[in-house]
């Protein structure tokens, strides 16, 4: 008797579960997360995924998350459509009428740096327009599509038939390699990628990482998704996680990877700002 009792509780108590467990794992809405590299190229990219990643171990009970390797370009199309997102993307007056970003950046790091090769020393801040125009033969290469904030995007146009769109796969790497091959006199990219692209494929010359005038003290990348009500249900799962504590830690920690200890200094207010649960040197 006692062993049927048993197994009668053990029938009542799991038969709810179970059904609770397929009911959420039923009603969990799909996310396609574009990554704008290709799966084989995927360890140059490593750095700028591990943040999302902190991210997406902390919605993947709330949302079915699959990744699709695209171009930069297809990304941008894509992202507009329901069910996808993308990570990693600037605020830009365009791009907030047309899609929905995450209400914290997943993403912050020093800011742009002009790419030159060469000395491998840092070197002071560079004018662009003024480096740009003191010699027409110069040549910058540029993501094609992408937005590098409003002042250099402004400025690369007011410059265009000096800078080399490169559209396709893998386009940052790329970039790199047309830089070593001496295709291109610099291109725009965050100094850590660059870091990363050349303990992979290194340059013999070495290579300068110049601040550009104008420029922020940090970068911000969001998460953004497509201006529908699948994309907010999708962003309100990702804004609710980014409030809780443990995340907000772990973000706050890895960024400072991509600060030196002066810079950190200067930046940890505004990083701050965004995830104020975290807390200093744990």
């Amino acid at each position: 008797m006692y062993r049927m009792f048993a197994l009668f509780l053990c029938v009542l108590f799991t038969l709810p579960l179970q059904a609770t467990s397929l009911s959420g794992a039923k009603s969990k809405p799909q996310m396609t997360l574009l990554l704008e590299f290709s799966a084989q190229n995927a360890a140059a990219y490593q750095l700028q995924m591990q943040h999302w990643l902190l991210v997406q171990r902390a919605v993947e009970p709330l949302i079915n998350i699959q990744h699709e390797h695209v171009s930069l370009q297809r990304s941008l199309e894509l992202v507009q459509q329901p069910g996808y997102c993308a990570i990693n993307k600037m605020k830009t007056p365009d791009r907030l009428a047309k899609l929905v970003f995450s209400s914290k950046p997943i993403h912050i790091s020093s800011s742009l740096r002009l790419i030159r090769l060469g000395s491998s020393s840092q070197q002071t801040a560079v004018d662009l327009a003024s480096w740009l125009t003191s010699s027409k033969q110069l040549k910058i290469g540029v993501a094609g599509g992408r937005s590098y904030g409003e002042h250099l995007d402004q400025l690369l146009l007011q410059h265009s038939a000096q800078v080399y769109p490169l559209t396709g796969e893998d386009v940052h790497l790329k970039l790199w390699q047309m830089l070593q091959k001496g295709r291109l006199d610099a291109l725009i990219d965050y100094s850590f990628r660059i870091e990363n692209f050349n303990s992979i494929q290194p340059s013999a010359r070495g290579y300068s990482n110049s601040l550009i005038v104008g420029q922020p003290l940090i970068s911000e990348g969001y998460l953004v998704c497509s201006h529908t009500g699948h994309g907010q249900s999708i962003m309100a799962l990702v804004d609710q996680a980014l409030e809780a504590a443990e995340l907000q830690q772990a973000l706050y920690q890895s960024y400072q990877q991509y600060f030196s200890p002066q810079e950190w200094q200067t930046v940890e207010p505004l990083v701050r700002a965004f995830y104020p649960k975290a807390q200093a040197n744990l």
